[in-house]
């Protein structure tokens, strides 16, 4: 058992921030000393109430400078973003300013923000790259990224899998989920759902390419090599007729239902690491695409001596019942899990192959609650 609870500030109660928080409030590992609301109606709430646990005594704020007032040891930092690369806009997305503060200020971060898992895949990451060290240098602070996808299925686990075998040819994910049951717009516009449907489209590779593309890197790293090129292909599912999914997004006729993007990382002219991403708004659209259990999940192929294979359906008894639905609760329990060792790191801004393992540990409890 550590010696003191560790003084948390949970940024950002959407669907992934308000599940760390229940995983925070649940244990007693953590000190939840703050918590920074996004929605007017959450304001002067207790943060109880917007967990859907007992009252605590603290009411949620939107006040960005809390971090400052607060001095906490870490800062689980799960802002609104919608997935735009922060080196390929003028002014920069709020939250890369925030975070940036954040560290300077003295506190530790871990994020499941994507963009920044890696930086070389950005249009000029090594701006981002700098920028988050020097504030790390400032705070004398660690900034880690992590999630489930880029995070864990599409980097994480492949590391792992690739450490069994002699050689490797090629390194191939894929991941096949549905987002029809959740409520939220805003994430799934900034996806491309619902936007005209023509076959492919820029601003979709433009968009998986920053966002996911930490993963093709992420890999490479790991295997010691160096990518030529990242390349990106695409094409969308038109809907036949307009539907609205479970969580109430409206996707209208002729309307993008369903997005399947490939990355491949390209090594001595070849793909050597290729990931493969089959988004659906709904169960049902683009049947012919590949699918991976029942509900939708990720499978990973080493292509080596020996080949490896793992796959990993979700949606399962005892989760939360929906692919979209566990893997929001992943994301969670990946940045909770990572707080000890972010906070006990070198002062630095750290990717995936340069953190200590990672286990289950403070969120192994009987009767936790994962509600």
């Amino acid at each position: 058992m550590r010696q003191r609870a560790v003084r948390v500030v949970q940024w950002g109660t959407g669907l992934v921030g308000v599940t760390a928080l229940r995983f925070l409030l649940d244990s007693d590992e953590f000190d939840v000393v703050g918590v920074k609301c996004h929605s007017p109606a959450k304001v002067g709430v207790d943060v109880g109430t917007i967990a859907d646990r007992p009252s605590v005594g603290l009411a949620a704020t939107s006040d960005p400078k809390l971090v400052e007032d607060l001095q906490p040891d870490c800062v689980v930092f799960m802002p609104r973003d919608d997935f735009v690369d922060p080196t390929s806009v003028e002014p920069a997305p709020e939250w890369f300013e925030d975070v940036l503060r954040i560290l300077a200020s003295g506190a530790n971060v871990v994020s499941p923000l994507q963009s920044p898992m890696h930086w070389r895949q950005l249009r000029d990451g090594a701006v981002l790259r700098e920028r988050l060290q020097r504030a790390c240098e400032i705070g004398g602070t660690t900034a880690f990224f992590t999630g489930v996808l880029p995070g864990f299925f599409n980097d994480y686990l492949p590391i792992a899998l690739s450490s069994g075998a002699r050689e490797i040819r090629q390194v191939r994910m894929l991941e096949a989920i549905d987002f029809g049951p959740l409520d939220a717009p805003e994430t799934y516009s900034a996806m491309g759902f619902g936007a005209p449907s023509t076959g492919g489209s820029a601003s979709i590779r433009s968009l998986y390419r920053s966002s996911w593309g930490c993963s093709i890197w992420l890999v490479a790293d790991a295997l010691g090599v160096e990518l030529d090129e990242i390349q990106v292909t695409d094409r969308t599912f038109a809907a036949e007729s307009e539907y609205v999914s479970p969580g109430g997004f409206v996707v209208g006729e002729g309307m993008v239902g369903a997005i399947d993007v490939t990355m491949s990382g390209i090594v001595a002219g070849s793909p050597l690491i290729v990931t493969r991403h089959i988004a659906r708004m709904g169960a049902d659209i683009a049947p012919e695409w590949p699918r991976v259990g029942d509900l939708g999940g990720y499978r990973i192929e080493v292509d080596g001596a020996p080949p490896l294979v793992g796959e990993f359906p979700l949606g399962n008894p005892g989760g939360t019942g929906t692919c979209v639905g566990d893997s929001i609760v992943i994301t969670a329990a990946r940045c909770v899990n990572a707080i000890y060792a972010t906070v006990a790191a070198p002062a630095g801004y750290r990717l995936l192959n340069e953190t200590p393992r990672i286990g289950g540990g403070v969120l192994h409890s009987p009767g936790l609650q994962h509600g």
